[in-house]
């Protein structure tokens, strides 16, 4: 497996992977090629946005997307997206995403990272490191 930071080339297969992984539970979502690259724009579009795949055989299996946050007194990354390959979870390339997310985040010296999780990923972020911060995520349909 090769982990390397995206280009706008692999955008697609981004899409491709990220629409796979959220089709199955708990998620049962629906992704159309065109929503899921329009997603991966949309993130790597923003301020300093980082893009990591895993790539295995050409194919991408799993994906990591953020951007820096800046604020007050340092910069935040957030990550918008991490997802792997349903037949690829549990192998590591989660955890190895976030591994080689940090080793990029250390050469610019930002020490915080970021992400809104649903309750059954939590177990995975807390073996990466991540715990629960004291601000709740509000939602509202308008």
């Amino acid at each position: 497996m090769q982990y390397r930071k995206i280009t706008e080339n692999d955008y697609k297969g981004l899409a491709n992977a990220m629409a796979s992984a959220y089709s199955e539970e708990p998620w049962n979502e629906n992704w159309s090629e065109e929503r899921a690259i329009r997603r991966v724009k949309a993130i790597m579009s923003n301020y300093e946005a980082i893009g990591l795949a895993a790539i295995d055989d050409g194919i991408i299996k799993g994906g990591l997307l953020g951007f820096v946050d800046p604020y007050a007194e340092e910069d935040f990354f957030y990550v918008s997206e991490i997802f792997v390959m349903p037949e690829n979870k549990k192998t590591g390339i989660g955890r190895k995403l976030i591994n080689e997310l940090e080793s990029i985040l250390r050469e610019k010296r930002i020490s915080v990272v970021q992400l809104m999780s649903i309750e059954p990923n939590e177990v995975f972020y807390g073996k990466c490191g991540l715990s629960k911060d004291d601000v709740s995520v509000l939602f509202k349909r308008c």
